[in-house]
C-alpha cells in the first residue's frame, strides 16, 4: 500500500508538470478543468489501482499496471478485472467505484483524444497549405477584427487567419481558424509576408502579445504587427524595444478618427473673415485629442484661431493639459468654460461666439451628443441665421448612419457629420493603410529617399506621427494659397498651387509651416529650451534637442530662427540652419510630392 501511495503522488506530480508545460497558456477554464480531472483520474486508476491486485513482487505489480493502462486505452480490458479487487480493505470499495466509472468514461475520453489528435493533424496540414502565402492573422474574433478582415481582398496567395477561435460559426468559412493563442502558433519559415493584427479590447494584453511576437519573429523579414492601443506608455515601451526586422504599427483609434475628420471635414469650412472659430462640447479623450490636433492644423497663412471648450470638468481638464503640455494652452486663444451645455451660462457664452464655423460634440453618450447638436443647430439658426459645421462622435453604428440623415418633422435636414463607430473606423479604411498614411510615407521618402525599406520611418512612432501631421496639413496649406479656387479635387488643387507658386508664396508657407510645427510640438508636450538650457544638457545628450525631457530650442518665432541657428552652430561645432526643414516641406509639395 505504501508503494501504491508513492506512485499515486508521483503520477499526480507528473500530471501537474505535463499540464504546466503544455496547457498553462490556455485561457479556456472548461478545458483547464477537464484536462486536470482527466489527468488525475487516469493517472490514479492506471498506476495505482492495479497494484492492489495480488502479484508475486513489486516489479510484476508495476509492470502489470502499465499493461493494464495500455489495455484500457484501447478499451480492450475485460470487465473480469473487477472481480479481483481486494474488497476486504476500505480502499477496495473506492477502487471498485473508480473502475466502474472508468469503463463508462474511457470510451468518451478516448474518442476525445482521437478527435483532438486528428484536429492537430489537420491544423498541421493547413499550415503546409499556407506555404509562400501572404498571411493576415488576427489575435481573436470580435467586431473590429471581422470588420477589418472584410476590407482585406483574399486571393489564391492572400489568406486570412483567426487565432483563439472557440466558435467557428462566427467566422467566414474561407477563413482559417485556430484554437491556439496567436503567440503559440508557429509559422513555417518559408511563409510569405505576415501581418499580425493584435486587436482585442484589452489594451494591456495587446501590448503583452505584441512583445511576445516581436521576441519570436524579430529576425524574420516581411513581418508587420498592427496593435490597437492608445496608452502613451505603449509608445514609449515599443519605441525602446529592439524590434529587429519587424515593423510595428500602433493604432490609436481616437487619434486616427480625429486625423481623418480633420482631413475629410476641414476646419476652414464656413469660416468668417479668415477666422477659424471652434466650439468644442465635451473634452474627454476624444475632445482632448481634437483640441490639440485642431490647434496645429488651424495654423494657416493669414488666418486666426480661437477655441471655446465647454465641459462640466473644464477646469480639471485644463489643469491636466497644462501638466501634459506646459507650453500649449498659453500660446493660443483657447478658453474653457466649466458648465453644463444646457446651462444658461453656457448658452449665453455661446451667443457671444456668432462667428463659430466648426463644432465638435463629444460627450460621454451618443444620446447626449445628439441632443446637444440639435440644440446648437437651432440656436445658431435662430440667433445668427448660420449653419456652422457640426460633428458628432457617435459610437453606435446604427445610430451613426441614422443621425447622418436625420431630419425634422418637415423633412429638413440637420446636416450633421457623424463619426466614431467601429464600422466608420475599421471598414472605411481609415485605421490601416489609409490614403493619409500613404501620403505620410511619400512625404517621409521625399525627405529621406534612401530609406526605401522605411526603416527610419518605422523605427519610432514619433517619426510616423510627425509625417502624418505633415500629410494632414497639406490640404490646409493649399487652401490658404488658393482660397476661392480650392476644389475637392486634390490633384487639381496641387496643379493650381504650382501655377501660383512664387518666392513670396514659398516664404509665406515656410513661415506658416514653422507656426504649425511649433503648435504641433507644443501639443505633444515639448517646451522651449533656451540656449543656456542647451549648453547645460548638450554634453549629456550630445544633441541640441533633449528628447527625454521634451525640450527644443526651435520653439521660437520664425524671425528668431537665424539667431538660434547661429548659437546652436557654435555649440554643436557644425552648420545648422533651422529654417531649412520648414522650407523643405513647401518645396517638396511643389516639386516632388504627388497628391
Amino acid at each position: 500500500m505504501k508503494i501504491a501511495f508513492m506512485l499515486a503522488v508521483l503520477t499526480i506530480i507528473i500530471g501537474i508538470i505535463v499540464y504546466a508545460l503544455f496547457f498553462r497558456e490556455k485561457k479556456n477554464l472548461k478545458n483547464n478543468i477537464f484536462i486536470a480531472l482527466c489527468t488525475g483520474v487516469i493517472a490514479m486508476t492506471f498506476l495505482v489501482y492495479p497494484l492492489e491486485v495480488e502479484y508475486d513482487n513489486v516489479f510484476t505489480r508495476i509492470l502489470a499496471s502499465f499493461f493494464y493502462a495500455m489495455k484500457c486505452a484501447r478499451m480492450g480490458e475485460d470487465l473480469k478485472i473487477l472481480s479481483v479487487i481486494n474488497m476486504n480493505e476500505a480502499n477496495g470499495y473506492i477502487y471498485f467505484i473508480f473502475m466502474n466509472i472508468l469503463f463508462v468514461v474511457m470510451p468518451i475520453i478516448a474518442i476525445g483524444f482521437i478527435l483532438t489528435f486528428l484536429e492537430n493533424i489537420f491544423s498541421k496540414l493547413a499550415f503546409l497549405s499556407l506555404k509562400d502565402k501572404e498571411l493576415h492573422i488576427f489575435s481573436e474574433v470580435n467586431e473590429k477584427s471581422v470588420l477589418l478582415a472584410k476590407k482585406i481582398p483574399t486571393s489564391k496567395n492572400v489568406k486570412i487567419l483567426f487565432a483563439n477561435v472557440e466558435d467557428k460559426s462566427k467566422v467566414d468559412k474561407k477563413i482559417y481558424c485556430f484554437k491556439e493563442r496567436i503567440t503559440n502558433i508557429n509559422f513555417l519559415k518559408n511563409t510569405g509576408k505576415i501581418s499580425f493584427y493584435i486587436i482585442s479590447d484589452n489594451e494591456e494584453e495587446n501590448l503583452n502579445m505584441t512583445l511576445e511576437l516581436i521576441e519570436k519573429y524579430k529576425n524574420r523579414e516581411n513581418t508587420k504587427i498592427n496593435i490597437v492601443n492608445s496608452a502613451a506608455e505603449t509608445v514609449t515601451i515599443l519605441d525602446s524595444t529592439d524590434k529587429g526586422k519587424i515593423s510595428v504599427e500602433i493604432i490609436n483609434e481616437k487619434e486616427r478618427a480625429i486625423f481623418n475628420l480633420l482631413n475629410d471635414t476641414p476646419l476652414f469650412l464656413n469660416n468668417i473673415n479668415k477666422t477659424i472659430s471652434i466650439l468644442l462640447i465635451g473634452c474627454g479623450s476624444v475632445g482632448k485629442e481634437f483640441l490639440k490636433d485642431a490647434t496645429w492644423c488651424s495654423m494657416m497663412v493669414g488666418y486666426k484661431l480661437k477655441i471655446l471648450v465647454i465641459d462640466k470638468r473644464a477646469n480639471e481638464i485644463k489643469e491636466n493639459i497644462d501638466v501634459e503640455a506646459p507650453d500649449f494652452l498659453k500660446n493660443y486663444d483657447i478658453s474653457f468654460l466649466n458648465a453644463d451645455i444646457k446651462s444658461n451660462e453656457a448658452i449665453e457664452t455661446i451667443k457671444l461666439r456668432y462667428d463659430v464655423n466648426y463644432i465638435l460634440v463629444s460627450m460621454d453618450s451618443d444620446d447626449k451628443n445628439l441632443e446637444a447638436a440639435i440644440m446648437l443647430r437651432r440656436l445658431y439658426l435662430r440667433e445668427f441665421q448660420r449653419e456652422p459645421v457640426i460633428n458628432l462622435w457617435i459610437s453606435n453604428e446604427y445610430k451613426r448612419k441614422q443621425i447622418s440623415n436625420i431630419v425634422n418633422e418637415k423633412k429638413n435636414s440637420y446636416n450633421f457629420n457623424t463619426f466614431g463607430s467601429l464600422d466608420d473606423l475599421y471598414y472605411q479604411n481609415i485605421i490601416i493603410n489609409s490614403n493619409l498614411e500613404k501620403l505620410a510615407i511619400q512625404i517621409h521618402l521625399a525627405y529621406d529617399p534612401k530609406d526605401v525599406k522605411l526603416e527610419k520611418y518605422n523605427l519610432l512612432e514619433y517619426n510616423k506621427r510627425s509625417s502624418r501631421a505633415s500629410a494632414l496639413h497639406v490640404k490646409y496649406k493649399l487652401y490658404s494659397v488658393l482660397e476661392e479656387d480650392f476644389t475637392n479635387d486634390m490633384k487639381l488643387n496641387q496643379k493650381l498651387f504650382r501655377e501660383k507658386y512664387s518666392k513670396k508664396v514659398e516664404e509665406l508657407l515656410t513661415i506658416n509651416e514653422h507656426e504649425r510645427w511649433n503648435a504641433y510640438m507644443r501639443s505633444i508636450g515639448y517646451v522651449y529650451a533656451s540656449i543656456d538650457d542647451v549648453k547645460r544638457y548638450f554634453e549629456q545628450t550630445n544633441n541640441y534637442i533633449h528628447y527625454l525631457a521634451r525640450m527644443h530650442p526651435n520653439l521660437v518665432d520664425f524671425d528668431k530662427l537665424d539667431e538660434v541657428s547661429q548659437d546652436l552652430s557654435n555649440i554643436c561645432n557644425k552648420k545648422i540652419d533651422l529654417k531649412e526643414s520648414d522650407k523643405q516641406i513647401v518645396r517638396l509639395l511643389y516639386e516632388k510630392i504627388e497628391l
